[in-house]
């Protein structure tokens, strides 16, 4: 089973791969670095909120087509 920093980078690289960017030119795009994109395409790296909406704004998507896939019920907290 995927993680959730697994299951979203693969989103963002299959989004990416669909507009045809390289992950330097998104990278560019986004203002981060390309082996930081990498490392969230690869699942190693889960990114801010922040950067995931650059990223969306950027792949033209909204930012929930990055959760796609990921079947996680929210746990119960106790106070």
């Amino acid at each position: 089973m995927d993680t959730l920093a697994g299951q979203v980078g693969k989103n963002i690289r299959r989004y990416r791969m669909a507009r045809r960017l390289s992950q330097e030119q998104l990278s560019e795009r986004v203002d981060i670095h390309y082996t930081f994109l990498g490392h969230i395409e690869r699942g190693n790296r889960l990114p801010s909120l922040n950067t995931l909406c650059r990223l969306a704004q950027a792949l033209r998507v909204p930012i929930s087509a990055f959760l796609k896939g990921i079947s996680q019920t929210v746990p119960h907290l106790d106070p």
